[in-house]
């Protein structure tokens, strides 16, 4: 299935473009490894998009170059599409439960 996640307008110059990103390593001793989606519009606002499963693990944000703002945020994919907010202890466990 298809996931989108809206972003409004946005100030370029301060902040990156929107970013989406499905989980697809995770190893140990470091860092999830994403598999790149697409932002589809521009700074006056937009929408992000990835294909991803049930259950999947999406990761969405957007840079603050200030380093005040910046968002990336983990998300469980539910059976009807939407997303689960949840944070990265819980995303971690999650991934590990998942792939044991």
């Amino acid at each position: 299935m298809e996931i989108t996640v809206k972003y409004s307008s946005y100030n370029k110059r301060r902040y990156s473009k929107p970013w989406i990103g499905k989980v697809v390593e995770w190893p140990a001793n470091g860092y999830p490894k994403l598999e790149f989606g697409a932002y589809y519009g521009d700074d006056m606002g937009g929408e992000v998009a990835i294909t991803a499963n049930e259950g999947d693990l999406i990761r969405h944000g957007q840079k603050d170059f200030r380093g005040n703002h910046t968002t990336k945020d983990f998300y469980i994919v539910n059976p009807d599409g939407t997303l689960n907010n949840i944070d990265m202890a819980e995303a971690r466990k999650y991934w590990v439960s998942k792939h044991q």
